[in-house]
């Protein structure tokens, strides 16, 4: 009887050991990804960051601010409106949705999504935070 108790508590606690070790295994699973900012971007974090917005958009050239994707997470390209000699817009020209790319943090790496293709690219150089780091109110 004494063996039977002690073979029961034995599988009890390989039971409860098991299933607080398992969660544990998870840790080598890939975060989600989240909506982020760029923290003090330097002059290569903007270069590299304008090679990424051109490879993923397809543009020849873009003109992009020091201060893109510093507060907000998105940001939406438009082809440069073209005018005649007179300075009118040219018909049939405007036909082109905008084109929206989204900064996400991802296990600690910051990313460029092109939305409408799903394609990203990393940017290595950029160091950025989760906009809801952001939004966590002041501990008092």
């Amino acid at each position: 009887m004494k063996s039977k108790l002690a073979r029961f508590h034995g599988q009890v606690l390989v039971l409860v050991l098991a299933t607080w070790l398992l969660p544990g295994c998870q840790v080598g699973q890939a975060q989600p990804a989240q909506a982020a900012v760029l923290i003090d971007p330097d002059a290569a974090v903007r270069l590299e960051l304008r090679q990424a917005v051109l490879t993923l958009s397809g543009f020849a050239s873009v003109t992009l601010a020091d201060s893109d994707l510093t507060r907000s997470s998105e940001l939406v390209l438009e082809r440069r409106h073209q005018y005649t000699a007179s300075g009118d817009l040219l018909q049939g020209r405007d036909l082109e949705q905008p084109q929206r790319l989204h900064l996400q943090i991802q296990d600690g790496q910051c990313w460029l999504l092109h939305q409408s293709s799903g394609k990203r690219q990393l940017l290595k150089q950029a160091h950025c935070r989760a906009l809801s780091a952001l939004a966590t109110p002041p501990t008092q």
